[in-house]
């Protein structure tokens, strides 16, 4: 029986902690590695990537592509800078395309 593996792809400061709890923390130094990195812990064989959202800002089109296969599932976190709504905005859209319909942030009227 395999145990899945989790990484967390970021700022240095937002993902070391994530070493505590067993998570493999992939660093970004700069916009320009963070597809670097990102393919690199794709193919990793990880379950759940944990991607900051200055990160997922950097490379839209890399989370895209993450969101295709079941696996790895990508889950947008916020950073060292506080959130930038990016987490809540992907949750909506997942949950739009499961669904057909915005049942999380529907505008109370």
């Amino acid at each position: 029986m395999s145990m899945y593996r989790f990484a967390a792809v970021g700022e240095e400061e937002a993902v070391f902690g994530f070493r505590a709890l067993g998570v493999d923390a992939f660093i970004v130094k700069s916009q320009d590695d963070a597809a670097q990195v990102l393919t690199e812990a794709r193919k990793g064989g990880y379950a759940v990537i944990f991607v900051t959202e200055q990160v997922a800002r950097a490379v839209p089109d890399v989370i895209e592509g993450l969101g295709d296969e079941p696996l790895p599932a990508v889950l947008i976190i916020p950073g060292v800078g506080g959130s930038l709504g990016l987490a809540s905005k992907r949750m909506k859209t997942i949950v739009e395309k499961a669904v057909g319909a915005d049942i999380l942030f529907q505008e109370r009227g």
